[in-house]
């Protein structure tokens, strides 16, 4: 699962040239249209926002002043994909065994740096009406996709109605939750969708329900939010505590981390895609998830 925060690996074509925007400033761009000439009322509608979910609401307001085509020309000129190449951490992550690679992102990055890998062959899938035929590995796209120049999913009416105009990625991402071990990266994980299809599977399997695993570069993640998210079948991996040599160089963490499960996969796939906590637990890659597992045991 590969969410926004992935897509700060990019190469820029050019210097100078803008970053992805994180879901803070993406609100800002949103609440500087809509309000231009009040900085107080600006300041408190960010503020209201807050995380990605409550963005949503602003985005919501905002197609409701604009209109939709305005919000879609909003969201592609906000992000730059256009002015930004795949990077390593893209081919090389889309190089390993997935079963499928899911993701929230309009960008087209992942596409690009899978035309460039030999090895697999990924059919993108950006729309439900591309599910029956498609053949894994797949990159679903969930919430839309710039290369199509569809409906994206920002609103907070986007997401109410989602389950209903996309049942089929719904049942789809369910289906691979209860089958499939999830890896998180670049995700925040409080994705509204993504809170309530994990919940969902919880629900149904209650313990049996496999890990996630979330690969994170939060520096203040208390142990509460930890057992919470344990709660929740998550396992949070500290990518700072994991790879300390490279403290804010995301990219080479990354690569890292791939070089790593690389070399733990063999004919049969990777070993910890298969039952977590018990084949993953002798994995040479487990060693460095110890202490994150004895906390489930």
């Amino acid at each position: 699962m590969i969410g926004s925060g992935y897509s700060l690996n990019a190469k820029a074509k050019t210097k100078g040239t803008s970053r992805f925007p994180l879901w803070e400033e993406l609100t800002n761009i949103l609440a500087a249209e809509l309000y231009p000439a009040n900085a107080k009322a600006r300041q408190n509608a960010v503020a209201s926002a807050g995380s990605s979910s409550g963005a949503l609401r602003l985005a919501e307001e905002f197609e409701s002043a604009f209109g939709r085509n305005k919000l879609n020309q909003l969201l592609e000129d906000a992000i730059p994909n256009n002015l930004h190449e795949p990077a390593d951490v893209h081919t090389q992550l889309l190089e390993l065994p997935w079963v499928d690679v899911y993701t929230t992102n309009y960008d087209t990055l992942l596409e690009r740096a899978a035309s460039k890998i030999f090895q697999r062959n990924y059919m993108v899938v950006a729309q439900t009406q591309e599910l029956p035929g498609s053949r894994r590995p797949r990159i679903i796209k969930l919430h839309g996709c710039f290369e199509r120049r569809q409906k994206y999913v920002i609103t907070e009416e986007d997401f109410r109605r989602y389950a209903n105009e996309s049942a089929a990625f719904v049942n789809e991402f369910r289906v691979s939750l209860i089958e499939n071990v999830f890896c998180l990266f670049g995700f925040s994980g409080d994705d509204p969708n993504f809170l309530q299809w994990t919940g969902w599977v919880r629900d149904q399997l209650g313990k049996d329900a496999p890990y996630l695993y979330w690969f994170h570069f939060k520096n203040d993640l208390q142990t509460f939010q930890t057992r919470l998210l344990e709660d929740r079948r998550i396992i949070p991996i500290g990518m700072k505590e994991l790879f300390p040599e490279f403290e804010n160089d995301y990219s080479s963490a990354f690569l890292a981390l791939f070089d790593q499960l690389h070399d733990e996969s063999d004919e049969d796939g990777p070993t910890w895609n298969r039952r977590p906590l018990i084949d993953y637990k002798e994995s040479k890659l487990s060693k460095r998830f110890r202490t994150n597992e004895r906390t489930n045991q």
